[in-house]
């Protein structure tokens, strides 16, 4: 990381944050979970990595940078012991709500950092509402580069297309960022045979993964955390750029 500004939300005064707006009027706000990663990893696992993603963009940007939600939907993994499940209704009420009072002291737009997938369909049904209801917006940015990153810095063999949990690409990425939580010396691998109704009907974790591991966690580098965390945080500098240029030529986004 290095020595620029971060324009921290928590951290700032009022009088501070009324003058802040003035000149920028937009907001990151990361989303990510409480849930087992595990025996290596904590189980803020996906909050360390949203929040290294998030700061690196609020360098590159000078956004007002949010805390992180972590109190969010984990339902496939409810089970495990120590998993926090909030039902995406309540997360979408409060994604609402910290919308609107941004929006009332000037932040016009916040851009969402979902560094948890189990949170995304929430964060777009809040998306949704607001173009309804509402003159504030979000931009949901869910893990935006990762699957290029993962195939980029990896070596290790995906267990599914779509999900990653707790094996090189999570790890790595803890590793950059709180070391000393990781205990590599329970890293795992373990691909779990793909039951065809996984998908179509949500099956607990649980029931086939006894490690909470799914992919291989062994062969995780801070090395490669680091790559990932500055490529992922570029991805989405791109996108919110992009935005922002759309904006500036008047485009409504209703």
């Amino acid at each position: 990381m290095s020595n620029k500004t971060i324009h921290r939300h928590i951290e700032m005064k009022w009088p501070e944050f009324k003058e802040f707006v003035k000149k920028t009027d937009y907001a990151l706000l990361p989303v990510a979970a409480l849930e087992q990663h595990g025996p290596h990893l904590p189980f803020g696992s996906d909050v360390y990595i949203a929040n290294g993603i998030a700061e690196r963009v609020a360098e590159k940007t000078g956004a007002l940078l949010m805390e992180t939600l972590c109190y969010t939907p984990s339902f496939s993994l409810r089970y495990f012991p120590g998993t926090i499940h909030v039902s995406d209704e309540n997360l979408v009420r409060v994604i609402l709500d910290i919308v609107e009072s941004m929006y009332r002291h000037g932040i016009n737009t916040i851009y969402v950092l979902v560094g948890h997938v189990g949170a995304a369909a929430a964060c777009k049904e809040a998306e949704r509402k607001l173009l309804l209801n509402s003159e504030a917006r979000i931009v949901n940015l869910v893990m935006a580069g990762m699957n290029e990153a993962v195939k980029t810095f990896c070596e290790s063999k995906r267990w599914h297309s779509t999900y990653i949990h707790a094996e090189e690409f999570e790890t790595s990425c803890v590793l950059a960022v709180q070391p000393d939580l990781v205990d590599m010396s329970k890293a795992v691998k373990e691909y779990p045979a793909i039951d065809p109704l996984f998908g179509p009907i949500s099956i607990p974790w649980n029931d086939f993964c006894q490690s909470g591991v799914i992919g291989d966690a062994t062969l995780a580098t801070p090395e490669k955390g680091r790559a990932m965390l500055d490529f992922m945080a570029d991805k989405a500098v791109e996108l919110i750029e992009l935005h922002r240029k759309e904006l500036s030529r008047g485009r409504k986004f209703i």
